[in-house]
């Protein structure tokens, strides 16, 4: 998407993908049916094995996706809920939508459907998004610390620095995704470190990153904390630590979360206990001079 300038995936790119293909049936075996149902699985284990049949750049355009289909199913974005799954396994389907809100009915209603034609909606959303800028844009994927030391040591030049860490005490992505990454990766056991900024010394490792990156003469730091339970890092503590190397402002947002796991409406419109509610989230920004 990044460093793809113009080409972009046709229907027939997506037709494609269900052409019948040997494969492993590495998602069947290994996540059926505790997070994907048979049909699913079977679906995703053709398609992903005809989408590394292309070459470079569609192949990574149809895996991103299937990337977003198998996301389009999940509730909450994750792999933690997996009863939607289990009870369209012992075929309670009818039961399952009559309980379900809009916005969990629209993903249950995606794991029930045939896949081309969220397939197909998908693709023109990522076709939108490719735009030739007649600049060359690299993306990177790599640890913060060395990506910074990469840059420093080629001599590289920055105007900005956007940091948007995990929040410290929140969920590590690495485990929240580990379904999702096996099944694009084809194998099971990935284990990536990315602990640095939700562990207790996670203050230690922003001095560490913005010593970093003190050769980028502007940065944007993006955070949050539950004032409740006192978890994450307070706007006036990351502050602090930036004010050490630069002067900086402390912006709080006016945001409100979006997703029905975070404000939650019982049947009386009021906020459902087991859902986050709106004040446990702080989210800030800060801005060095």
């Amino acid at each position: 998407m990044i460093a793809n300038r113009k080409t972009k995936l046709t229907d027939e790119d997506i037709y494609g993908l269900f052409v019948p293909s040997e494969n492993d049936g590495f998602v069947e075996k290994n996540f059926c049916p505790k997070y994907f149902t048979i049909e699913m699985a079977q679906f995703l284990d053709t398609e992903l094995a005809n989408a590394r049949k292309m070459s470079s750049p569609k192949k990574e355009l149809l895996e991103l996706c299937i990337y977003k289909q198998i996301m389009q199913t999940r509730q909450f974005g994750g792999f933690g809920h997996c009863g939607d799954t289990k009870m369209i396994t012992a075929g309670k389907e009818i039961e399952l939508l009559e309980s379900a809100s809009s916005s969990r009915g629209s993903k249950i209603k995606a794991i029930l459907s045939h896949p081309l034609p969220q397939l197909l909606k998908i693709k023109d959303q990522i076709n939108n998004a490719i735009n030739g800028n007649a600049e060359r844009n690299e993306f990177y994927q790599m640890d913060c610390f060395d990506f910074l030391e990469m840059l420093k040591h080629e001599n590289r030049k920055a105007d900005v620095a956007y940091f948007d860490s995990p929040y410290k005490d929140s969920l590590v992505y690495s485990s929240h995704y580990k379904v999702l990454d096996s099944v694009l990766e084809g194998k099971l056991n990935i284990e990536i470190e990315d602990r640095a900024f939700n562990k207790s010394d996670a203050l230690e490792s922003f001095e560490k990153l913005f010593a970093s990156a003190e050769f980028i003469p502007k940065w944007v730091v993006s955070l949050g904390f539950n004032p409740k339970a006192e978890s994450g890092i307070k706007g006036e503590e990351l502050l602090a630590v930036i004010q050490k190397f630069r002067p900086a402002k402390l912006y709080y947002l006016d945001h409100i979360w979006a997703i029905n796991n975070i404000t939650c409406k019982g049947k009386n419109g009021d906020e459902n206990a087991t859902g986050k509610k709106q004040d446990e989230n702080v989210e800030y920004l800060i801005v060095t001079e």
